[in-house]
Parts: structure tokens; C-alpha cells; sequence
């Protein structure tokens, strides 16, 4: 896994970024650290009195959580695991002045491997307190760590009535993608409690302000909140703003209900952080829970999981074209009923903006209109025995009834559906891969050996034409596979 690391120093500091994103700057890490760490020791060890506590470590390579779990004297063994060899040499180096030494304890034990093949192989039960300090993700691969499999695997090394914490995403930024996590630490059973704080260096960086989660196997109460002990020597946290934190506003809270779950096979958190930065959705559709009070303090709700029904993977094509399938024919009775456009688009290519995405499926029925379809039939006839005889057929038929003005309604509908999904193919695929799809050629400019092939744009032009053709035929013949398996409409 390739990553960028750059080390910023300034006078009396540093601030540290992995792929250009700030991970912490040394003038306010300790809002971050103590938020996530304090809270679950604390009610670790008030938990299990007289113990040494056995801590689990995932991510925080950089030394600074570990740190602060060293602040009690109860701990007995940390154990932490992190994929970057580079950000662990960093811990003993340039982060060395901010973690004390952390890694270097020898209550620490440091694994530099990935964290859920590192957890697959422990033993049941073998942890009081676990930590997952993980960056957010930037692939639907690095999502894993974030999906109901993964916390399954935590729940089960946690010793029973121990206590996880979490770092989230933004609330207030990513209110779909927050919710998404709290809804899935809810579906293996753990007792949930979503933080929110304000960290100026993230707030700097138009990262919003920052969510963590409190979690176990039995339910977390306000006594137990309101009772913990805090270290003496703490920059920010203190026993009056940790109660603060389980509030949060009524408008980002209406969310929780409105999301699904993450897994491994349907990736929703990354979904959500792709399409649904900030809250993109009006919550005057949503039913806001009616008190006098603008703040939800989560210390006093008890939840269990309860999130809508996902129907389709929204990563992948087939489910995605299924899903259009499906509601060609509906007739919603009001505009509520109809879906959710955005739901419908499976994956953005990196530089389109959701709102790019969404202004481009308001003006769906303009670009479908700009597409010649007697010129794209007329392409795939002239490639016929490239396609399956009963579509070559279907379209001979479409081309004459085109060609001779003749009205389409009794076209057969599968081939209705089959030049639908065609059509919706390709601008899907304009959203995915432009340049392929409609032969715009490469924005990246190669070495200078091949200026002239450049210049001419005969041979880039060509061959990003001949790939995109291909992608569009063997689109349609997938498409076609999807409607064979599809029970007939009436």
C-alpha cells in the first residue's frame, strides 16, 4: 500500500499528513487523544477494580493514543498493531518529543501488520479495553477496518463488559457516513455512545467538527460517565466537557435513523463519504424527534440497531442497473415515493463533486436526449455478430421502426429496457471513466517520444474510440444477461 508521509514543522510544533490529510498537529492533538483514550480507560478500570487491564491498540502508529493509555498505572500490557512501518519509525523519531517515548515502553508491545488479520488470529476474550485509531478511509478496501465483520471480530477478543472506542468522521460533515458507524457498532450488540468536539487544527482544514464512539457489550450509563476518574495532567478534558460531548444537535442526530449499515460486501460508510459529505439532504423530509431541548444527550438513550434496508450494493453496476430496472415502470403516487437519484450512481470518478453528480442526474432526460440513438443502433448493427442473435434481431426491428417513423409502443419491452440500461450505461460510465467512454482521450500527457502520435491524435484518438466502443458492446450484453434473468413484465 503506497502513502505519502510529510512531516510539517513550525516553531514550537508539527503537524503530520498521510495522502495530504492532516492526521494531528502537535498544538492540539491532545483534544483528539484524550477524547478517544480517557473515556474508555477510565471506565475500564472502574469496571474492573484491582485489575491489570490488557489494551489493544489498532492504528495510532504514531504513538500519541498510547500515551495516553500509559497515564494509568492499571495497565499492564498494550498491544499495537499498525500496517506503516514508516509512521511507527516516525514514533520513535520525529513524534518521539509529543509520545513520551510511548512505543518505546516496555509495557508496549508494536506489530506492523495489518489490524484485522492481526485480530482474526487472537484468542477470545483477550483484551479489557480496545482502540481503534484508524485514518478515514479513501478506498472501499480501507473501509474494511470500519465494517460490521471487523467490529464482530473486536466484539469477540473483548473481554466481556470491556470497552471500545472508536474515531469516527465528522458529525456535521459527514453526518450520513457518522450514523452509518454508529448504526453498524449497534449491529453486533455493543451499547453506543456518538461523541462530538471541536478540534481547531481539523476545523482549520475543512475537516468539520470530529465524532468518536464509546462502545460495549453492556449498556454504558451516565452514572458510569459522570463518575469516571480523570487523570491529573490533561490539557483539554475534565469531567464538566466530557458530559458536554455526548450531546449533540437535534439536526445532525434525525440522521441516525436514515442510514444502513457497513459491510465488507456492501460498502456503505465509503458510499456515504463519497456522496453524502455534509447534510446534503433536507431535514425538513426527515421527522425530527419533538422536544424542548435543541441537543440530544446520547447518555440518556439507549439504542438498539435500527437502520432502513439497504436493497442495493451501491458500489456495484448489476445491483445498481437492477435497481433502475425496477422502478422504469413505477408509478409513485407521490414525490416522496420516488428513489433517491443519487443512490442510483454506483461510484463517481475521483475529480466529480457530488454536486457535479447530482445537477448531472437532474438533467438526465436532456442528456439522454442528446444521445443519437439511430446512429448508436445503426454502430451495433454494424457489429452484429459480435452481439446475441435475439438482440441483433430486436434492434434490426428498433432501426426499421426508427427509420420509417413508426410508433415504438409495441416494441418488445426487454428491448425498451435494453437501450434504457444502454443509454444509462454509458453516462454512468462518463461519471466512472470519461475520457474511455466517450474517446476524449487521456488528460495525462506522456513522455516526449510520443508528441507526435499526440499532436496527430490519430493513434490516442483511435485507439480510446476502439475502447470505448468495446466497453459500451460489452456493457450491453451484460445488460442484456440482467434482463434474461429478469421475470417478464406484464
Amino acid at each position: 500500500m503506497n502513502i505519502s508521509l510529510f512531516v510539517e514543522k513550525y516553531d514550537h510544533g508539527i503537524a503530520f499528513y498521510i495522502n495530504g490529510d492532516l492526521q494531528f498537529d502537535s498544538a492540539d492533538e491532545a483534544i483528539y487523544h484524550e477524547h478517544l483514550v480517557i473515556p474508555a480507560l477510565g471506565l475500564a478500570k472502574q469496571r474492573f477494580p484491582n485489575t491489570q487491564l490488557k489494551v489493544l491498540i489498532c492504528g495510532g502508529g504514531d504513538g500519541l493514543a498510547a500515551r495516553d493509555v500509559l497515564r494509568f498505572s492499571e495497565v499492564e500490557k498494550i498491544d499495537l498493531v499498525d500496517y506503516s512501518p514508516e509512521v511507527l519509525e516516525l514514533a520513535n523519531t520525529a513524534f518521539k518529543p509529543y509520545n513520551l517515548g510511548s512505543l518505546e515502553n516496555e509495557k508496549v508491545n508494536v506489530y506492523a501488520q495489518e489490524a484485522f488479520a492481526f485480530v482474526k488470529e487472537l484468542a477470545d476474550h483477550s483484551y479489557h479495553v480496545i482502540i481503534c485509531d484508524f485514518t478515514c478511509p479513501k478506498s472501499a478496501t480501507e473501509a474494511n477496518i470500519y465494517s460490521q465483520e471487523w467490529f464482530q471480530a473486536v466484539n469477540r477478543v473483548l473481554i466481556p463488559t470491556g470497552v471500545v472506542a472508536v474515531n469516527g468522521v465528522s458529525p456535521d460533515y459527514d453526518t450520513s457516513a457518522f450514523w452509518c458507524l454508529y448504526q453498524t457498532l449497534l449491529s453486533v450488540n455493543f451499547s453506543t455512545k456518538p461523541l462530538q468536539i471541536k478540534i481547531p487544527s481539523f476545523y482549520d482544514h475543512d475537516y468539520g467538527d470530529w465524532g468518536f464512539f464509546l462502545c460495549s457489550d453492556v449498556k454504558i450509563t451516565r452514572e458510569e460517565i459522570e463518575t469516571l476518574e480523570i487523570p491529573d495532567n490533561l490539557k483539554y478534558l475534565n469531567q464538566d466537557n466530557l458530559k458536554r460531548v455526548f450531546q449533540i444537535h437535534q439536526k445532525i442526530a434525525a440522521y441516525r435513523h436514515q442510514v444502513t449499515i457497513h459491510t465488507v460486501e456492501n460498502q456503505q460508510l465509503f458510499y456515504y463519504l463519497l456522496n453524502y459529505p455534509g447534510n446534503q439532504k433536507s431535514t425538513d423530509s426527515i421527522d425530527l424527534e419533538i422536544n424542548h431541548h435543541e441537543y440530544l444527550d446520547f447518555l440518556d438513550i439507549d439504542e438498539t440497531v435500527n437502520y432502513q434496508n439497504e436493497n442495493i450494493n451501491s458500489f456495484n453496476l448489476e445491483s445498481v442497473a437492477k435497481f433502475w430496472l425496477e422502478n422504469i415502470y413505477a408509478t409513485p403516487e407521490t414525490e416522496k415515493e420516488l428513489p433517491d437519484m443519487q443512490r442510483l450512481v454506483p461510484v463517481r470518478h475521483p475529480y466529480h463533486e457530488p454536486k457535479m453528480t447530482t445537477s448531472w442526474l437532474h438533467h438526465l432526460q436532456n442528456l439522454l436526449s442528446e444521445l443519437d440513438a439511430k446512429q448508436l443502433i445503426n454502430s451495433l448493427l454494424a457489429r452484429a455478430q459480435e452481439l446475441p442473435p435475439q438482440i441483433a434481431r430486436e434492434l434490426k426491428i428498433l432501426a426499421d421502426k426508427i427509420k420509417s417513423n413508426q410508433p415504438l409502443e409495441k416494441l418488445n419491452p426487454k428491448m425498451v429496457e435494453f437501450m434504457t440500461l444502454l443509454s444509462i450505461t454509458m453516462l454512468m460510465a462518463n461519471l466512472v471513466a470519461p475520457d474511455s467512454v466517450f474517446a476524449k482521450g487521456s488528460y495525462y500527457r506522456g513522455s516526449s517520444t510520443n508528441t507526435s502520435s499526440s499532436s496527430s491524435g490519430s493513434g490516442i484518438d483511435i485507439g480510446w474510440k476502439g475502447f470505448g466502443f468495446m466497453l459500451t458492446i460489452f456493457g450491453g450484453v451484460w445488460l442484456y444477461s440482467i434482463i434474461n434473468r429478469l421475470p417478464d413484465n406484464d
